[in-house]
């Protein structure tokens, strides 16, 4: 396994949009691939990843969805779940707002507000056809990491204020790194 890069804004690929995994993509590579964004993510630490933040345009995404609030208590790996060419079929209209982050958008939060409830089909990367309903923070996991597919990130569901200055920061935390 590998720990890939993840890219972060203001990098333009993720605000592409991903593309379907094809049918001859299912299977062992498709896997390998996501088992080490699987690492990648738990590596960063975070508990959901979508291929464009790490260079791979395809739709896909690995999501921990433990409910379980003790970091001491949880099991890593057990409650991953492997998305491919995922789609929203159902939600409820009951609403739920969470203080969000991305690994593509450090030291950024902000409460956003989503479905409480979504249904989901989607693909394993082995090709098994999966249905599920997600509540609650599984929820707002699977659909803040099906923006990215859709080329949008935490920062485009913000005021033009807010981020105007983290890009400002951003902007110049980079040149300041960057060597004279």
């Amino acid at each position: 396994m590998a720990i890939l890069p993840i890219l972060t804004v203001p990098n333009p690929l993720l605000y592409q949009k991903s593309r379907p995994v094809r049918e001859d993509e299912f299977g062992p590579e498709l896997v390998a691939r996501m088992s080490d964004m699987a690492e990648t993510m738990y590596a960063a630490p975070g508990v959901g990843l979508a291929g464009v933040q790490v260079g791979d345009l395809r739709r896909i995404i690995v999501s921990d969805l433990d409910t379980e609030e003790d970091e001491d208590k949880k099991e890593r790996g057990k409650n991953l779940v492997m998305f491919c060419n995922p789609e929203i079929l159902e939600t409820n209209r009951e609403k739920i707002t969470w203080e969000e982050g991305c690994l593509s958008v450090p030291e950024f939060w902000e409460d956003i507000v989503r479905s409480s409830r979504v249904r989901v089909k989607y693909r394993e990367p082995d090709g098994t056809h999966r249905d599920e309903w997600f509540s609650g923070y599984p929820s707002v996991i699977v659909q803040h990491e099906m923006d990215h597919l859709e080329g949008i990130v935490i920062l485009d569901k913000v005021s033009r204020l807010k981020r105007s200055r983290y890009l400002k920061k951003v902007r110049k935390r980079e040149k300041a790194e960057a060597p004279s």
